[in-house]
């Protein structure tokens, strides 16, 4: 379908959060919000690009890059952060998108098709001139779903699990006033150097978020105690139809009591409770991490990680694989 397809940056947080709001494949990561905060936590340069056809606008393309004369992609922590264009416009986005490299000296950019994005056979991301490798996350559907149904199609020992941890104690509410502040860097800690990487979050990324949480009706956050003693926390971004699961888990000091299967099973059920359609629990990251999420009842669902550039093909493949393999460490 033709049209002449341009960019336009916006200042306007209404109109971004509309166009996001429009599309199915929406996450709380393409959120204005979120990308702000995100950018000012790490000092990037958020690039907040609407997309024009005809001078009309169909939708968005976020583009995070490191400040600095070179205009270089970030790496970020977090996926799916990627053009949201309808389905029959999306290959010519990506193509009118290398060309907005060249104009604004972006060599290599790097992003992702959500897995609610329309994902471009490999001859029309060819064609668009940029090479995409498949990736995975994990949702657990909620359509005509019951609190009921979702337990019974959670694997037994999840099930299992959920039970023990309400006989050891464990309880899971709402976040009171300075918990996330204290333990969300406490768990993201834990849970990178378990991978043998260092967080990439700063230390004061708890009370960042918690301000942020504070301010804002589309995030869930929850804390899991034991015994009344604070165990995790999670956070879950609720403004579109499909929740987000950003971040959480809990401390290794109470892995014995397992508080980390009613934690996550919590923000199900919140979702649940407000007419949301499922919930993306954000990623593969090691087979472990994939087997209790689908314990929890979620389904695999494929999604793209994009690397575009006006460079050499070979370049292209070299970005590409740098970016998979820092991705194993997200």
């Amino acid at each position: 379908m033709g049209g002449t397809i341009r960019f336009r940056r916006t200042r306007d947080a209404a109109e971004w959060d509309a166009l996001v709001a429009a599309h199915p494949g929406a996450t709380g990561f393409h959120d204005r919000g979120w990308l702000t905060l995100q950018a000012e936590l790490f000092d990037w340069r958020f690039e907040p690009l609407v997309v024009l056809v005809d001078g009309a606008a169909v939708g968005v393309f976020p583009v995070l890059l490191h400040r600095g004369a070179l205009r270089r992609p970030v790496q970020a922590p977090f996926p799916f952060v990627g053009p949201l264009v309808p389905e029959h416009r999306l290959t010519a986005t990506l193509r009118a998108f290398r060309r907005w490299q060249v104009r604004h000296g972006v060599l290599v950019a790097r992003y992702d098709l959500g897995p609610g994005a329309a994902v471009t056979p490999a001859s029309a991301m060819t064609r668009a001139g940029v090479l995409g490798t498949p990736d995975r996350t994990y949702v657990v559907d909620l359509v005509d779903a019951t609190i009921e149904r979702l337990e019974r199609g959670m694997k037994r020992g999840a099930r299992q699990a959920l039970h023990v941890a309400e006989r050891k104690g464990v309880r899971i509410r709402p976040s009171e006033p300075g918990e996330l502040t204290e333990f969300l860097p406490l768990v993201l800690s834990e849970s990178y150097s378990s991978r043998g990487v260092p967080s990439p979050y700063p230390d004061d990324i708890g009370a960042r978020i918690e301000r942020w949480a504070a301010e804002s009706d589309d995030v869930y956050t929850a804390t899991a105690l034991v015994d009344g003693v604070v165990a995790g926390v999670i956070v879950a971004l609720t403004r579109h139809p499909v929740v987000t699961g950003w971040a959480g888990g809990t401390l290794r000091a109470f892995r014995s009591v397992n508080p980390s299967t009613p934690l996550y099973f919590d923000v199900i059920r919140h979702a649940l409770e407000h007419g949301h359609t499922a919930v993306d629990l954000v990623g593969w990251v090691d087979e472990g991490i994939s087997r209790f999420k689908m314990s929890l009842g979620a389904a695999e669902r494929p999604f793209t990680t994009v690397v575009s550039s006006p460079l050499p093909p070979a370049v292209r493949t070299g970005a590409l694989a740098l970016r998979q393999r820092l991705s194993r460490h997200r």
